[in-house]
């Protein structure tokens, strides 16, 4: 069988990158990405090659691909050219998504015709994303293993990492989702900024020796610069993404605060002390974190928010003879 794979933001690639390595010898894969892109990075990490985005038309035509997978997010929309020629010429075509926010918004919900950038199957990686998708009323939603995560907590239970007593405050751009979404930085009642300021402001409920800031990868350290100055007592360290391995990072943490990004998630699988915090009832909770580790006001941080906890991923998907018998209509 022949897959053709576009995708763009680095979640969905995640995903893609690990079931295509799975997977490799089962199919013949070939991927479309921005050059430039998160995509592109995951690829070259991975050593599974690419072909350039171009025309999307001329590039299907060529390959005659089976079906197409491919990824969703809100950075860039190059996987919806594809989409289009897969859904007339009746290729097969399945999003995948990752994280648990904005199914529908991702394709282009509520603008109009946004359906016609759905998959005909929609992916998904565990329970709490296939019932959103079910309620959603998204198209034939499919349960798939997420070998992403999989691949994660294997490569990390054989690493040896020293801690380091600090607490890891995982940044996100939040002032600048929120003004590209809503057209306001502040819509939830706080960023990233603020939120910080919280945590310095409450450093000492935490016992921890230092803090340790990782940046999101569309970040810059110099909106944090000003901010840190006010608090000289508390040993400060501003971590780049591309330079600091995230699964050391997570390893070596006493205590790991986040709002709701995957590496919060992915270090309760890892069995780390972790804290969801989201200052604000403008935005739910959307991890799947037991309720004590979702927090409101750090007033409410208690010593046993710095015990570890344990998830696991369970048992969860179909397997890959399942699944392109689906594709084809096969029972």
């Amino acid at each position: 069988m022949t897959f053709a794979v576009i995708s763009h933001d680095a979640g969905a690639s995640e995903l893609l990158c690990a079931f295509i390595r799975e997977h490799q010898s089962a199919a013949q894969w070939h991927i479309f990405a921005a050059i430039p892109s998160p995509m592109a990075t995951i690829c070259e990490r991975n050593a599974l090659p690419l072909i350039p985005i171009g025309d999307a038309a001329e590039q299907l035509e060529t390959l005659r691909p089976d079906a197409l997978l491919f990824g969703t997010g809100w950075q860039e929309r190059v996987e919806r050219p594809y989409v289009r020629y897969c859904k007339t010429h009746h290729i097969p075509t399945v999003a995948f998504l990752d994280h648990w926010s904005n199914y529908r918004e991702r394709f282009g919900y509520p603008e109009a015709e946004w359906e016609m950038n759905l998959g005909d199957f929609t992916a998904l990686s565990d329970e709490k994303a296939f019932g959103l998708a079910v309620e959603l009323g998204l198209p034939h939603p499919v349960a798939l293993s997420n070998y992403y995560l999989l691949h994660f907590l294997d490569a990390a239970q054989k690493r040896s990492v020293s801690p380091n007593e600090n607490l890891l405050f995982l940044s996100e751009p939040t002032d600048a989702v929120a003004k590209r979404t809503y057209g306001d930085p502040n819509y939830w009642g706080f960023t990233q900024y603020t939120a910080l300021e919280d945590i310095l402001k409450n450093f000492e409920r935490f016992g921890c020796r230092g803090l340790t800031v990782r940046l999101h990868p569309s970040e810059t350290s110099s909106g944090y610069k000003a901010l840190l100055k006010k608090y000289p007592h508390i040993r400060v360290q501003i971590n780049d993404a591309k330079t600091f391995a995230l699964t050391d990072q997570l390893l070596a943490a006493k205590l790991i605060i986040g709002f709701d990004t995957m590496a919060l998630y992915s270090a309760a699988l890892l069995g780390k002390a972790v804290v969801s915090y989201l200052p604000s009832v403008k935005r739910e909770f959307l991890l799947p974190l037991p309720s004590d580790r979702q927090l409101r006001d750090l007033q409410r941080f208690t010593k046993a928010h710095c015990d570890s906890i344990r998830l696991t991923l369970g048992t969860f998907g179909m397997d890959f003879a399942s699944f392109t018998h689906l594709l084809k209509g096969e029972q």
